[in-house]
């Protein structure tokens, strides 16, 4: 197949096998050097805990900052190269690390687990990037396509989520992951939640249950960094203020990281036809046209969770993402046989500005004449008729 040939529908049976070779190829090749990894992120994230909390603890005034970036790695490790891949049951195989399933698994992130399971995995991950049903697509209150109704929080969403919203990420995206975007989308928007995807109660809970599963996963973290540890901290004649205000920072940097990370390589605007899903080679191409990779080195990687390869995540979610580095050069050659798009910024500043455009570019009322991009799969199915 030449560079300018497009596939056929029968090459979608080919496209298929192809990434599902890449992903046979890693399961069978799982072993030690897996639970080797996952240990060593755990130990160096507990080494960075121990030295930024007594820095914090025992150092005077703002010596103190000395701490911060070490508790900002411990909380940054445990939230996306633990947390978040854990949770996809990228280590549900391995019997030699029970705490490392991801039903047994216990976040430390204000993020109620089973919640994100449910809204991460089993819809975004299975409905990326198509119209009222992926519900990282607007996240909050978020226009990123013109489909989007145009209201008047739109003109400020790039200001308010850079200054408003980052800070807090992750306590954002549990408020999503138990739909609290909903009602206030339903209360202040015209059209309520119209061009959003809505919370799926898939366990009918009450409202009094969600506020509940709500206030567990945030009140661990708050209670554990804003109470418990700036009170020992006075108990033992240091300063609780101090503290405080350090494990603020930490919070606020790491919850920065992780928003402009994965902001970073999810907002590309070619929304995606459902029907997508009926096949499974056309949902892997669907999933390289949602996603977009920046460049970065291994180390670099770890501390993006390795969702820099966004594109191998979404493709292979289940697969331990320190993996990726490597899948991502399989996957680049089957992009390249098939003429397949694989979207690389050559930097994380420069996927941020991609990303930051597309927020800037939808937030005026006069976007709503921009024609919608086609997907991939939709200019496939033109050019075969």
């Amino acid at each position: 197949m030449t560079q300018e040939e497009k596939p056929l529908e029968q090459d979608f049976d080919e496209i298929h096998q192809a990434f599902e070779s890449i992903k046979e190829k890693h399961q069978n090749d799982l072993g030690q050097k897996d639970v080797r990894y996952i240990k060593k992120i755990r130990r160096y994230s507990r080494i960075f805990e121990v030295i930024g909390r007594a820095l914090i603890w025992c150092l005077p005034g703002p010596l103190a900052l000395l701490g911060v970036p070490f508790l900002f790695l411990h909380r940054n490790l445990e939230a996306i190269e633990i947390g978040h891949n854990v949770l996809h049951g990228q280590y549900d195989s391995f019997e030699e690390v029970p705490q490392f399933h991801s039903r047994k698994f216990r976040w430390k992130a204000p993020i109620d687990e089973a919640a994100w399971r449910q809204e991460h995995n089993a819809i975004h991950h299975v409905h990326t990037n198509v119209y009222e049903k992926d519900p990282d697509l607007n996240h909050g209150f978020l226009r990123t396509n013109s489909k989007v109704p145009h209201n008047k929080w739109h003109y400020f969403q790039l200001p308010i989520y850079l200054f408003f919203v980052y800070p807090g990420m992750l306590y954002n995206f549990n408020a999503q992951n138990l739909g609290a975007n909903d009602s206030f989308r339903e209360r202040r928007f015209p059209l309520g939640n119209k061009g959003y995807a809505v919370f799926e109660n898939t366990e009918n809970l009450s409202d009094n249950d969600v506020k509940k599963r709500h206030n567990r996963a945030v009140w661990r973290v708050v209670v554990k960094e804003y109470l418990l540890f700036p009170l020992l901290a006075l108990i033992t004649g240091y300063g609780f203020f101090k503290v405080f205000l350090a494990n603020l920072l930490a919070d606020i940097i790491n919850n920065y990281w992780i928003a402009l990370t994965i902001q970073a390589t999810h907002l590309t605007e070619p929304l995606q036809p459902e029907e997508a899903l009926k096949n499974k080679g056309k949902w892997y191409v669907s999933q390289l046209d949602s996603s977009i990779n920046f460049k970065g080195t291994r180390l670099q990687s770890i501390l993006w969770g390795h969702l820099n390869y966004q594109i191998e995540h979404h493709l292979f979610p289940d697969i331990p993402a320190h993996r990726y580095p490597d899948m991502a050069i399989e996957v680049k050659q089957v992009c390249k046989k098939y003429n397949l798009p694989y979207k690389l910024n050559e930097n994380w500043w420069q996927a941020i500005r991609g990303y930051m455009s597309v927020l800037w570019r939808y937030s005026f009322k006069e976007s709503e004449s921009l024609p919608v991009e086609a997907s991939y799969l939709e200019k496939e199915a033109a050019h075969v008729k």
